[in-house]
């Protein structure tokens, strides 16, 4: 067998299993494979081998798809069940959640404790043990705004179909086989580097050594992501050849023959995919290294290429879904770049030069992935992986296994004095430099014909770099800008109700660049909590629903901020908009700076110069231009939610009301000002029956009401009455709390609703 050939057969299988879930990419990868095979002339048999493979992965993965489904069905009441942990649990604050097995089934379990003792009791809950539970299952929750993560899906790729929602556990007895052996080291290992290691080390030294990153603080991930080194949080397949080396190297030292060595090292290799969690990383760089190993002791010594492409066939015929895994397109798109371009690579007449060009293969080779699942690309990341590559390679990775080993074996705790010190310094440098502006990109989500553009384009920069003809580079960089220049001067508007849960945040996107608005910024209302109770890293709706959905419209500035009142369910994610958006001023309603949470937003908006006003009616500002007026409030006295600032305009055709959380009294001061014809109305107080009275309803005569509020609210909001004197009136509702995020996009003077959810 010629070599490379199985890249050819890995395309067949990608080719087949991508027609049966995503059909327009499937289509796109089998034009190519098809214009490989006959630009190669590739015999009759490769022919029939590789439509074989497509016919074959597209009814595997047809029928997977098709199969998907629960044995479970859903409970209207709590009931006892017994469930098995085969999966290490995560304890974070007082939530306790693991994978588990109930009737042969794969679900979700989550608990929550009451004390810390009891927390103290769960820490020792290993895999393996058989528990006996009271609780009801439920669905995951869909994703609710567009382009956020849908955590529904990435359980059912998982083959989980139910959360179990524990209300109490009623004991549990250890069961665990040898087959849990392995992941029970893990277990002890991830613990042991909690009790051993100081906090500002656990996170990174857990990712390096067991691939667990869910310790590393929100800051540090954040930090790393926006340089483009976060990967070296992942065990890749350096690490993996560096230990495979330093295992052997060992092994020999101890006098054990080459081939002994060899299968002992084979033999690691298989319990480290368990002991790292099986991430796709570790499984790709260690079943090639096995390959590799195994083709040596035959008469056919298979190539690194065919080691690679055998790999990724076998794990997307064992599991189809894995095509969907960030990791797994990452790992495999940067692995094939460098394995194909290894020959430019190795021309290089330096080891400077060399490193050089594989951090340029790997990071072309993975833009397409990074702006599509994060949004955004570094601008400095070629420069930070030239300096963190080697030195987590070649300095903190060994160090984190020397220091582990000695902590484990010998306890000497004066080795993580060196190692402490540099890990924290490694962490302050980070935050620092992703500090600075313009060390990333904001690209948004491409669509489909983008993405498409860059894989050619990157393509063809390849090419390039192998012919060292660099014109190809230019046509990339013009598509850059491109996509930046649609980003900003789209021809079409949108309205954007975001689902920040029991808030209010609404985006106004104007055609052209006219204007960007937000109103509110969603934000959660804190209960006091214990230590125990916190969270490593705490959910925040600005940090984790309005910054990532801006970001993935590709929104890197916002005109006006505009602040309805003080409540912080409305203004809780103003910072986090204010930290990582250029904001062009912000509006407030007057006597809110009394306000605690208010003023300190003003202070850090005086720090960034950002101009801060208070405004009621009539004022003007910049939205007037674009048909924005406020109409509320009416004094300067602030009397909290009758003092909303309330936005009136015509935009897409439409006449539109944002009340914030107007309530009656100011309602009638409204309708008693103000003679305004409504299409749309933004439903006050998220439909409180303090809101939405009958004479406000036919004063203003909308079409439409669109309410803001929580699934499974405390305050039951919408009230059953106000969407009852909505539904009497004949008015076409969308409220958040059941139809997600709710957008109205415009072309000129047509436009149409719709809903994230039906």
């Amino acid at each position: 067998m010629s070599r490379g050939l199985c890249i050819y057969l890995a395309l067949s299988v990608l080719s087949g299993t991508l027609l049966a879930l995503q059909f327009f990419w499937g289509a796109v990868v089998l034009v190519l494979l098809l214009l490989s095979l006959f630009q190669r002339k590739m015999p009759r048999t490769i022919l029939f081998v590789s439509f074989l493979l497509v016919i074959i992965s597209f009814f595997h993965t047809f029928l997977q798809e098709k199969n998907q489904k629960s044995g479970l069905s859903p409970q209207s009441e709590p009931s006892t069940h017994q469930v098995f942990i085969d999966e290490i649990p995560t304890i974070d604050g007082s939530s306790f959640v693991s994978f588990a097995k109930m009737k042969n089934e794969k679900i979700l379990i989550r608990y929550y404790f009451d004390t810390e003792e009891e927390k103290r009791k769960f820490a020792e809950v290993n895999p393996g043990f058989v528990c006996n539970v009271k609780g009801q299952l439920a669905e995951p929750r869909q994703d609710k705004n567009p382009n956020s993560f849908n955590y529904k899906d990435y359980l059912s790729h998982q083959g989980v179909y139910w959360i179990l929602e524990i209300q109490e556990f009623e004991g549990c007895v250890d069961r665990s086989t040898w087959k849990h052996t392995l992941t029970q080291l893990r277990f002890q290992g991830l613990k042991r580097i909690e009790r051993e290691f100081p906090p500002s080390t656990v996170g990174i030294t857990q990712a390096l050594l067991f691939g667990e990153t869910g310790m590393i603080t929100e800051d540090s991930m954040k930090a790393f992501r926006e340089l483009g080194v976060v990967h070296l949080l992942a065990i890749s397949g350096l690490h993996v050849g560096l230990l495979f080396a330093i295992l052997h190297y060992l092994l020999l030292r101890m006098g054990l023959t080459r081939e002994a060595a060899s299968w002992t090292g084979v033999l690691f290799l298989l319990c480290y995919i368990v002991m790292t969690g099986g991430s796709p990383s570790v499984v790709r760089a260690s079943f090639m290294l096995i390959l590799l190993l195994l083709g040596k002791k035959t008469s056919r010594n298979i190539g690194i290429i065919d080691s690679l492409a055998t790999v990724f066939l076998i794990m997307v015929l064992y599991e189809p879904f894995s095509v969907y895994n960030v990791g797994f397109q990452l790992s495999f798109a940067v692995s094939f770049s460098l394995v194909l371009s290894s020959r430019t690579i190795l021309q290089a007449s330096s080891s400077i030069k060399q490193m050089v060009a594989v951090t340029m293969v790997a990071q072309l080779s993975s833009i397409p992935f990074v702006i599509y699942h994060f949004y955004e690309f570094s601008l400095i990341g070629f420069l930070t992986n030239l300096l963190y590559v080697p030195l987590f390679s070649i300095i903190i990775l060994p160090m984190a296994i020397i220091t582990y080993l000695l902590i484990s074996v010998v306890s000497a705790g004066w080795s993580m004095i060196p190692y402490q010190i540099l890990l924290e310094g490694i962490q302050w440098l980070s935050a620092a430099v992703a500090s600075f502006p313009f060390s990333t990109l904001i690209m948004g989500r491409p669509n489909f014909v983008l993405l498409l553009g860059y894989l050619i384009l990157i393509y063809f920069a390849f090419v390039g770099i192998e012919k060292r003809k660099y014109l190809s580079f230019g046509f990339l960089f013009l598509f850059f800008v491109l996509h930046l220049f649609l980003n900003k001067f789209h021809p079409y508007g949108e309205i954007v109700f975001i689902d920040v849960g029991q808030g209010d945040a609404t985006l106004i996107d104007l055609p052209y660049n006219q204007g960007t608005y937000l109103i509110d910024a969603g934000g959660e209302v804190p209960f006091p909590k214990e230590e125990w109770e916190e969270k490593k890293n705490r959910f925040s709706v600005g940090e984790d629903i309005v910054v990532p959905f801006l970001k993935s419209k590709g929104i890197t500035s916002i005109d006006t901020l505009i602040l309805t009142h003080g409540d912080l369910d409305h203004i809780g994610g103003a910072e986090a908009v204010l930290n990582e958006m250029k904001v062009g001023e912000i509006l407030i309603s007057p006597g809110t700076r009394e306000k605690v949470e208010v003023d300190r937003i003003v202070k850090m908006a005086k720090e960034k110069r950002i101009s801060v006003k208070e405004v009621m009616y009539p004022v003007r500002w910049r939205g007037d231009r674009d048909g924005l007026h406020i109409v509320s409030p009416l004094d300067a006295d602030y009397a909290g939610n009758n003092d909303s600032i309330v936005l009136y305009g015509e935009i897409g055709s439409k006449k539109w009301l944002f009340t914030g959380d107007l309530e009656k009294e100011g309602e009638k001061e409204f309708i008693q000002t103000f003679d305004l014809p409504v299409d749309v109305l933004k439903v006050g107080h998220h439909g409180s029956n303090t809101s939405t009275s009958e004479a406000f309803l036919a004063e203003t005569n909308p079409d439409v009401a669109v309410i803001s509020a929580g699934e499974t609210n405390r305050f039951g909001h919408p009230h059953p009455e106000v969407v009852e004197r909505l539904k009497v009136r004949g008015l076409t509702i969308y409220s958040t709390a059941v139809n997600g995020a709710i957008t109205y996009r415009f072309w000129d003077k047509k436009g149409t609703f719709s809903a994230q959810l039906p």
